[in-house]
């Protein structure tokens, strides 16, 4: 099913945004409506019912204890309020990419690309030692991190493109600009210092690059690693259905909503994941909510004591 994108809450009922939380809820329903917590998973809204909800916390308030040769969807257990439950990760639930392995691949391209630029100094450095020719690219916007940090200023890139626009995030990355462009910016005179028989003055110049814009851009990668790894961070939603608890991991917790009955509709035949759905409720903006299936969710996750 589509991605949706995320509205503004406007529904009602209140929702605390860190730590551990808490929901406040009106004690007066209509009989035909039931109040959702909605939560965002891999981009799609899931609405779990209130009456079922517990409470909510940032997955690093607890130790997640690994539970060996546990099924794929189960993160471990936590300690919640001195009972041992177990962790839902609902992108694996799901049939999604675990939200993990998301942060693995750009922490590799970060590697990749700082990398690109340790390699480019040091050819550089060897074509000036030895006169040999200097074949990396001198314009900034053609190198490997030039092509990348370019597709993230116009909002073409594809691998993570939300939280690489993300406005903390990519307040960081554009802080690369200037350095990436001085150290493009010696190659020509570094090479022209070669040339007129000042190799020692060309060196120094690279030396000094190395010590100066390249350590500027290595520290930037790891503040873009770290603001995504806080963004990237799960949230616990503590459930129970009959008698029984469970923390299911989501990548973030929107909003409240309160949805008439008459409004959730079956799922399409062509919808895929729908195991762990009993419908969806259709947004006034286009989107629509994925409604959760809590107790076949308890069925297939939590073993009855």
């Amino acid at each position: 099913m589509s991605t949706n994108t995320l509205p503004e809450n406007n529904a009602s009922g209140t929702l605390e945004a860190d730590g551990e939380q808490t929901l406040q809820f009106q004690d007066e329903q209509l009989e035909d409506v039931t109040r959702y917590v909605v939560v965002n998973v891999n981009g799609n809204l899931y609405g779990m019912e209130t009456d079922s909800t517990v409470e909510m916390m940032s997955a690093s308030m607890t130790q997640i204890t690994r539970v060996p040769h546990s099924p794929a969807f189960i993160s471990g257990v936590i300690n919640h309020r001195g009972t041992i439950i177990p962790v839902i990760d609902s992108r694996a639930l799901l049939g999604f990419q675990l939200r993990g392995q998301e942060v693995d691949q750009l922490k590799e391209l970060f590697s990749e690309l700082e990398s690109d630029h340790v390699a480019w100094l040091e050819a550089l450095e060897h074509a000036v030692v030895d006169g040999a020719p200097f074949e990396k690219a001198i314009d900034p916007k053609r190198c490997q991190f030039g092509r990348w940090f370019s597709s993230v200023m116009d909002g073409t890139v594809t691998q993570c493109k939300d939280d690489l626009l993300e406005p903390t995030v990519n307040g960081i990355i554009k802080q690369f600009e200037a350095p990436h462009q001085r150290i493009h910016a010696i190659a020509e005179q570094a090479l022209e210092l070669r040339d007129n028989g000042e190799k020692d003055q060309a060196i120094e110049l690279i030396t000094n690059a190395r010590e100066t814009d390249l350590q500027v851009m290595i520290e930037l990668f790891e503040k873009t690693t770290e603001a995504i790894s806080r963004i990237y961070e799960s949230m616990l939603v503590i459930t129970e259905c009959g008698g029984q608890k469970a923390a299911i991991a989501v990548d973030g917790v929107s909003f409240v909503a309160d949805c008439k009955h008459s409004d959730i509709e079956p799922l399409p035949d062509t919808a895929d994941n729908t195991e762990f759905l009993s419908g969806l409720v259709h947004r006034t903006d286009g989107s629509y909510i994925l409604v959760a299936d809590i107790q076949n969710i308890y069925a297939h996750a939590c073993v009855a004591e």
